[in-house]
């Protein structure tokens, strides 16, 4: 069934008749054309005066790729939004430095090396950014630089430097699908979209599968636009969207050093009231479509988890909760096995956090619903057939968990996954 994702976005969701949440529709509707526009789970729509290439430079493993560039022909507005670590990789204080200034010309992406806790990383950075700007006539101000991969290990910067060498000359238009590949590490496939309204063209490519709880994740995200929107704007926007999405995911609850949301515009088409109002909605929705994107095909996932929390304090303090069941190993494993264990959500809820203003929970006033069956109600356990309700969730792909304490007045959404054999299986031999 269709629904507003937030009562206060123009944005719906529309679950597709497979299995897989990747397949769902989110939508918004248009201003400018009246009618709902579905957000298109390819690269079908890119801007021009965008050009881009990726290769197989060698970083890890040869014949894979790994390196990839895109230019924009003349400088745009940028603006990005990084992970909060308190161990950030050099390429984040480095673009948080480019950024400064609203501007942004190229982006360079290097996969399979995090280029974090290196000996020479923050040399590195810079020296791949001087030739990156020499190889394509820019400034070495206007370039943005990410790093995906294990933390530790040394760039192979001659690796990297023969990459860049000639690279100016095998850019191509709508070659965006390329990059998509490129940035993957452990991801299972590429998470793209776009959308056209009118004359405004955005799209969107991301990756992340592990290390994934915001702010921000083990996640690099890129937007591609022609909107001209000055650079304090583009940041609100961003931000906002921002905010409501990837900062609401989480897989392992483990923050990355090198998580990076950053979108480009080359400011090719004017916006109007309406066409100003689609474009943030376009950003919103695509937002919401490649974060959820991330969580589904996270690290051995094989389940969303869709846990919304209503209570009294505030939305950050519901979002906070929620993120505490999401969270929660007992709670993601209960959703792998198809265990509808209530009593896991009230020990996940109950974790002491001191950024919450609720300091303790009374059963009173607390209500749990799971797939839309009350499990628990105002003290009293309901009665309801948990073999039943045990075959819907080991049967689901989409779980979703809702939780009221008192009267509910604040609520927050956010999105996390199951915990199967298949996530060790990946992390217990991560590096060899």
């Amino acid at each position: 069934m269709r629904r507003k994702v937030f009562e206060d976005w123009n944005a719906t969701l529309e679950p597709a008749q497979s299995d897989d949440p990747s397949d769902d529709v989110v939508s918004f509707r248009s201003r400018l054309l009246d009618r709902d526009v579905p957000i298109e789970p390819t690269l079908a729509h890119q801007p021009e005066g965008v050009r881009a290439a990726a290769m197989a430079a060698g970083i890890k493993y040869e014949g894979v790729l790994d390196f990839s560039v895109v230019k924009l022909d003349e400088p745009g507005v940028a603006a990005g939004v990084f992970t909060k670590s308190l161990c950030p990789g050099f390429a984040v204080r480095f673009d948080r430095e480019v950024l400064a200034d609203g501007r942004a010309q190229a982006l360079a992406v290097v996969s399979k090396n995090a280029n974090v806790f290196t000996p020479h990383g923050e040399a590195d950075t810079l020296t791949t950014a001087r030739c990156l700007a020499g190889e394509l006539g820019v400034d070495a101000n206007d370039v943005v630089l990410s790093f995906t991969g294990v933390i530790g290990v040394p760039l192979p910067m001659d690796k990297v430097r023969a990459a860049i060498a000639g690279v100016s000359r095998k850019l191509r238009p709508m070659a965006l699908d390329e990059v998509s590949r490129a940035i993957l590490t452990t991801d299972r496939r590429p998470k793209v979209c776009s959308v056209r309204i009118g004359d405004v063209v955005v799209c969107g490519l991301a990756k992340g599968a592990g290390m994934i709880e915001p702010n921000m994740a083990t996640m690099l995200v890129y937007f591609f636009t022609n909107a001209d929107v000055a650079p304090a704007a583009l940041n609100e926007i961003l931000s906002g969207a921002v905010d409501r999405t990837f900062n609401r995911l989480s897989v392992d609850s483990d923050t990355s050093t090198s998580d990076s949301v950053v979108v480009f515009s080359t400011r090719r088409a004017r916006l109007d009231d309406a066409s100003r109002s689609d474009f943030v909605d376009a950003v919103r929705c695509m937002s919401l479509k490649l974060a959820r994107d991330v969580v589904i095909q996270a690290e051995g996932a094989t389940k969303l988890i869709e846990c919304t929390v209503r209570l009294d304090t505030s939305v950050a303090d519901a979002a906070i909760v929620a993120k505490k069941v999401v969270n929660s190993p007992l709670v993601k494993t209960a959703m792998h096995g198809g265990d509808p264990n209530w009593g896991r959500i009230v020990m996940a809820i109950g974790k002491p956090d001191e950024r919450v203003a609720i300091h303790a929970i009374s059963p009173a006033e607390l209500t749990i619903t799971l797939m839309g069956h009350t499990v628990f109600a105002r003290s009293a356990a309901i009665e309801v057939d948990l073999a039943a309700l045990a075959r819907t969730i080991k049967s689901s792909t989409r779980v979703f968990i809702d939780v009221s304490i008192g009267a509910g007045r604040h609520a927050a959404t956010v999105w996390g996954c199951d915990l199967s054999h298949r996530y060790i299986d990946i992390n217990a031999d991560y590096t060899t």
